[in-house]
Parts: C-alpha cells; structure tokens; sequence
C-alpha cells in the first residue's frame, strides 16, 4: 500500500505531518485517529438505522389496515437488501477512484465487497490526508446507512401496486443504477457536482430528492399502466393544468368566467346536449377515503425519525467537532419550527374555513377542499398530529442539506418555508401523483429543493469551518451565481432519477416482475408469511376466491376425507 501524510495526535498542535506507510497505519491507528471522532461517527450510523424502523411505524401507521403489515416490515427488509448491495459494489461505484471516468462512477474492483475497505484515512476540508477524520472501513458503514434509509422511503410509494418480492429486484436495480451515480456526483471528492461546488452537506439532493422523484415516476406509471397508455395521462394532465390556470385567471377576472360560460351554455344548445359540468377527468379522482391504521404509530414513527436527525445531519460532520454540534442543533430548531408552523397552519386555515361556513358570501378560494375529513367539518379549537408530524419531518428534510453550512439562527427560516411549501405542493401533487397516497415526492422533492435554494442564499464560510478543516467552495460566489448551482444540482439529479427510473420499470415491465395492475393485484389484502398456510388452505376449502382476494360466504364443511389436503 502508498504511504500516507498524517498529523499524529500528539504532534497536533503543533501541525507537523509525518509520512507513514499504511502497515504502521494498521498497527497504531490510535495514534492517528481521535477515539471521539470514531464513536461519535459509530454512534451516528446507528442513529441513521434507526430512522428505518421509524419509517416502518410511519408508513403502517398511514396506511390502510390491509396493507399496514407489508408496509411495516417491507422498510427493514429493504434497508437490508440494499445494506449487501452496499457492501458488494455500491460503495465501490459511489467512492472508489477509477482510471476510466472518476467524476461520474468508480472503479477500483479492490473495493467491492470491502476487500481493501479498512484503515485508509477519509478526509475532510481540501481534500489532503492531513486532515483525516475517520478510517475508510467506518466512512463505509455511515454512508451505507444512508443508502439503506433512501431506499426504505421509497418503499412508501408501493402500496398496493408492487409485489414485495419484486420490489426488492427493482430497489436493488435501482440503488446501483439511480442512488449510487447521484451520491457520488455530489459526495465523492471526485464527483462532478462537487468539484463544481455545489453545496449539500447531508443528502438534499441524493436522499430526499432522488427518493421522491422515484416515488412520483413510480406513481406516473402505474397511472399510465392502469390507464392502458401514456395518452390519456397526458391529456388528463394537460386538461388538469388548463383548468387550473382559468381557475387562477377567473379569480381576477370574473368578467371573463361569466362570458365564458355563456357562451359554453349556448354552443351545447344549439347542439342539444346537455351543459359540460365541472368534473375531473377520471385519472384525477380522488381515491376512496382510506383511514390510517394507527395514528400511535405515525407520532412514534416521527418522534424516532426525530432522534435519528441527530445521526444523519450531526454525522456528516464525520467528527465529533463543533460543526456536528451546529448541525444537529440547527436539524432540532428546522424541526421545531416546522412542526409548530405546520399545526398552527392548519389550525387558521381550519379557522377560515370554518368562518366560510358561517358566512356563505366568502370566497369559496377560502374552502379548502383539503380539510374535508368524510364530510364531516373538523372543530376549529382541535390542533392537529398529522400537520405537526408533516411539518416538523419537512422541516428535517429542508435543513438537511444546510445543516453544516447555515447558522443556526437560519434554521427556523428553512422549517417555517419548508412546511408551508410542503403543504401547498401537497395539495396540488394530490391530482397528479394519485398512486403516491403518503405524498412522498411533495415532502421528499419538495422539501429537498427549498433546502438546496436556501442552503445558496444562508450559506456561511464561518459555520462551514466550525470542524477546524471544512472552508466554504467558490467563496467569491455571488448569491444568485451559488442559488443557480444549486438549481442545477437539483436538475440534474431529479431528472436523471426520473429517466433511469421510468427506465428501469419498463424494463421489468417487459419481463413481467414487478408491478400488480390485476384485479388481484390492486384488492388484495396483506397476507404475512406466517398466515400463508392458513390462506392456502381456505383458499382450498373454498373461503377465498383466488381470482378476486374475496372472502366467499362459508359453506357447510364436506365430510372428511382423513387426508390433510382434499383430493
């Protein structure tokens, strides 16, 4: 192995460096690596697994009781299979060196399996050893912990519309051909997004926004699919943009709806047909009022992804330093103030439209379909857990990529934009993205762009050199030249998840193995491995239509054979 330049603990302070050959490396590691530095990073990757379960509890909790198991243990089973595709060629294509193309892949083959993943030291700052934080072997662990949480998010957008054994083929594809380019080109000290300078201290890009536009491609070809071509999509969405741009111009001139509407009324009776009413192409329909399974679940679920933060902001730091201390308590403060923005948000809006049903000469811009709950009106004076549970995880998801670049003093800024630009997505998306029930591409693509546009307007050299290494890229940017690159980065990455994602999908489309558009497919009721047997032997006995999932009316049992299984 190549010699490497360190600066021993105990030369510290003074700065000196010494030239050590990887061998002496191994035998005195604590004479090169702060033992604060490898525990805090340790105790960081095990914080990031813990988000994984609480996305179990989130998901189960959001969904609908017959789905809520599959949903619960499919993030675990996820997070696992794309851990071992991590450790196999993952790491190798996102972090190693390659002779070929270092800025776009990697390629040193040494890599794969963690073969000669070991003591080699990670820098951080300009890029030079002399700064070393961590061995390469626990840079691996955390990184792959990242990847293992990004694909346990997608796992939300399947609900009854993928097999869980055929979405583990498509997220294993997946992770090496969409997560494992895109981390690279802005992670990697070789990655072009980052030698461009393009700023994304924890994931805004590679995360959130590469997990929700998966999720949006995923839900935009099960509408085509179901819809049997993209045609009637397309003009499903055009008519669902045009519509809503009259909606927007007929609020300033009303002039022009009257008119309209006049003369729509005379064409159709001078044709004899009846009148066009304002109905919603099918395709946008909303789907059937589906109750959560467990709202427990959903508060716990947050509350750990809360807890997680801590590890998967305050870690990227890679070092127990001042800047992690920053990090983390910049996530805290995005999450309290998205959390608070989101419930008291939705409280006034519940205020206005409850002041709308008193007074019926309102706007009716103010009755926000949104808030309808069966019906039935929800009380004005109740505060609700799902708008604080939404604000305060789009408040993490915005300040993700900023948390080691901004000051504290900004985070609140980046949880209060973050929530609301969340919550207005989410509305809107709701008409697009039909088969995203959990809106995941409103809170993972939203909130990770808001993060990326503000982390280029607060973005500050003296937070980025809290770790005594890190200095802040291009620092003669203006303001708007380092926003533009930061736009660029989100472009990139969202639109390259979408193409590689539709791809990838088609793909096993054409070999029949991932998604379930059948009746069977789309009704079913979740079925957990232990019950299978049981189902089998109802669906034998007649209990169970295996055309439809149904439960038949039980028939008067025939006499018994005295063989377990009927002739």
């Amino acid at each position: 192995m190549a010699n490497v330049t360190l600066v021993p603990l105990a030369s510290q302070p003074t700065g000196k460096a010494a030239v050590v050959s990887y061998n002496e490396l191994l035998k005195h590691p604590e004479l090169y690596y702060a033992g604060i530095d490898l525990v805090w990073v340790t105790t960081a990757s095990c914080l990031v697994f813990v988000m994984i379960p609480a996305l179990s509890l989130i998901y189960s909790g959001l969904s609908n009781r017959s789905f809520a198991l599959t949903l619960f243990r499919l993030p675990m089973i996820t997070g696992a299979c794309v851990g071992m595709q991590w450790v196999l060629w993952g790491y190798l294509v996102t972090f190693s060196d390659s002779a070929l193309s270092s800025n776009w892949w990697g390629g040193q083959a040494s890599a794969g399996g963690y073969k000669s993943v070991l003591g080699m030291p990670i820098s951080v700052g300009d890029g030079t050893n002399t700064d070393a934080v961590v061995p390469e072997l626990l840079f691996a662990l955390y990184e792959g912990m990242f990847a293992s949480f990004t694909a346990a998010v997608v796992c939300g957008g399947t609900m009854q519309r993928a097999r869980p054994q055929r979405f583990i083929i498509f997220i294993t594809l997946w992770s090496l051909l969409v997560y494992d380019p895109v981390a690279r080109w802005s992670w990697s000290k070789n990655g072009w997004l980052k030698v461009l300078g393009t700023l994304d201290f924890a994931g805004g890009t590679p995360v959130h926004i590469v997990s929700g536009t998966t999720v949006a491609a995923f839900a935009i070809f099960c509408s085509i699919e179901s819809n049997k071509g993209p045609s009637e999509f397309y003009r499903a969405a055009a008519n669902r943009v045009i519509s809503r741009a009259k909606e927007a111009f007929y609020n300033v001139r009303c002039i022009v709806d009257i008119a309209y509407g006049l003369l729509t009324f005379g064409r159709h009776a001078l044709e004899d047909k009846e009148p066009p009413m304002n109905i919603e192409q099918p395709l946008f329909k909303k789907a059937a009022a589906s109750f959560p399974y467990n709202v427990n679940f959903v508060v716990l679920g947050t509350s750990l992804l809360w807890f997680g933060w801590a590890g998967f902001n305050g870690g990227s730091a890679l070092g127990g330093n001042l800047r992690a201390v920053s990090a983390w308590t910049s996530t805290h403060v995005a999450a309290c103030a998205g959390g608070t923005t989101g419930v008291l948000w939705i409280w006034a809006a519940k205020g206005i439209q409850s002041l709308a049903e008193q007074n019926p000469s309102m706007d009716s811009e103010y009755r926000d379909s949104s808030l309808d709950h069966g019906g039935a009106q929800p009380e004005f004076s109740r505060l609700s857990v799902w708008s604080f549970c939404d604000g305060a995880i789009s408040g993490l998801i915005a300040i993700t990529p900023a948390a080691g670049y901004v000051p504290v003093w900004s985070a609140a800024i980046f949880g209060v934009v973050g929530a609301i630009g969340v919550n207005f997505l989410k509305q809107e998306a709701a008409f697009f993205l039909r088969n995203d029930p959990f809106h995941i591409f409103a809170m993972h693509s939203g909130g990770g762009v808001i993060g990326m546009v503000l982390t280029g307007i607060f973005a500050d050299p003296t937070t980025t050199g809290l770790d005594g290494h890190s200095t802040l890229p291009n620092p003669d940017y203006t303001m708007a030249k380092r926003v533009g690159l930061q736009l660029a980065d989100v472009a990139c990455g969202g639109v390259y998840t979408f193409v590689m994602t539709l791809g990838i999908l088609y793909f096993l489309k054409a070999v029949a193995v991932l998604l379930r558009i059948t009746k069977w497919d789309t009704s079913c009721v979740d079925i957990p491995g232990d019950m299978f047997q049981a189902v089998l032997q109802q669906q034998w006995e007649g209990h169970i239509d295996p055309e439809t999932g149904a439960l038949k009316p039980k028939e008067k049992p025939a006499q018994a054979t005295g063989s377990y299984w009927p002739s």
